[in-house]
């Protein structure tokens, strides 16, 4: 045997790396549950379209050319949109609900931040407590805070002023910021601030340079929460707008009551762009934060 033969031999083989195996999708086994999956399913789709049918209806309706709601749609127009945005009414409206949620969603942005930092810091026993009262709106019925808005607000004159309704909007919205922000710094490494503040840097620099950029995503989710419940909701604007502070959901509630025309759908439609075009955008805004990470 020569040099080259036994240096074949005791020379191990490198073994191949297999190659990756192909998750494929499990099947029920049995019958049962075979049909369970197909049952819900079904539920799942008809859940679904119980909810998307109702939207998809009100944008159709947005482009009907008759002059009354009726459907399915006698022809296709945008008349009612010129008549939308020709009419001052609807465009203040809309206009006076961007400006109400805004200055909502940035208090409630600022409190519920401030509030989720402090009660993650603190060590506190009375923090649950403080915790529940931040989020007691979320658990308030509705119709309760727009009467106890409605009292407050009439005891000092403030019915009518669209600042007061932007500070009761905060409320709505101080919980959604709070609960996100919290969720967030329980992921968040607190070595990070102390490693920061024993480097020299004060407790102001610490929370803008450290702290708020790993917060940046909760902060804008529960801000655009905050926003979206500002910008359509209904039942308090009913009890503390007065005839001064004609919001868009408000001016729906009347027009339903007094002018039933596709322009309603036309409103309809622009707070559902609204409220979707804002979730894609913080979906888009996430997944580039992401790819700019990996890099």
């Amino acid at each position: 045997m020569s040099a080259t033969d036994v240096g074949a031999v005791g020379a191990p083989a490198r073994a191949r790396p297999a190659p990756p195996r192909r998750r494929r999708k499990r099947l029920p086994a049995t019958p049962m549950e075979r049909a369970l999956h197909w049952a819900l399913v079904g539920v799942v789709t008809l859940v679904f379209a119980f909810l998307v049918i109702p939207i998809l209806i009100v944008i159709l309706e947005s482009f009907n050319s008759a002059d009354y709601l009726s459907f399915p749609p006698e022809g296709w127009s945008l008349t009612h949109y010129r008549r939308f945005f020709a009419d001052s009414a609807w465009v203040d409206a809309t206009l006076l609900s961007a400006r109400i949620a805004l200055l909502a969603a940035a208090i409630a942005t600022v409190v519920g931040t401030v509030a989720a930092w402090g009660l993650a810091r603190s060590t506190s026993r009375g923090k649950g407590l403080v915790f529940a009262l931040l989020y007691s709106p979320l658990v308030i019925p509705i119709i309760v805070l727009a009467m106890s808005y409605y009292f407050t607000f009439a005891d000092y004159r403030l019915i009518g002023q669209w600042q007061m309704v932007a500070i009761a909007y905060s409320v709505m919205g101080i919980p959604y910021v709070l609960v996100s922000v919290s969720s967030a710094l329980q992921q968040f490494d607190p070595e990070l601030e102390n490693a920061a503040r024993t480097l020299g840097a004060g407790l102001p620099r610490t929370l803008l340079q450290i702290t708020l950029p790993s917060l940046t995503s909760a902060i804008s989710a529960g801000a655009l929460f905050a926003f979206v419940i500002a910008f359509d909701e209904a039942v308090i604007i009913l009890f503390v707008a007065g005839n001064d502070s004609v919001t868009l959901a408000r001016k729906l509630w009347d027009s339903v009551r007094y002018d039933l025309t596709p322009t309603l759908a036309v409103a309809g439609t622009i707070l559902i762009a609204v409220c979707v075009g804002l979730f894609v955008l913080s979906e888009l805004i996430k997944i580039l934060r992401e790819r700019r990470e990996r890099r």
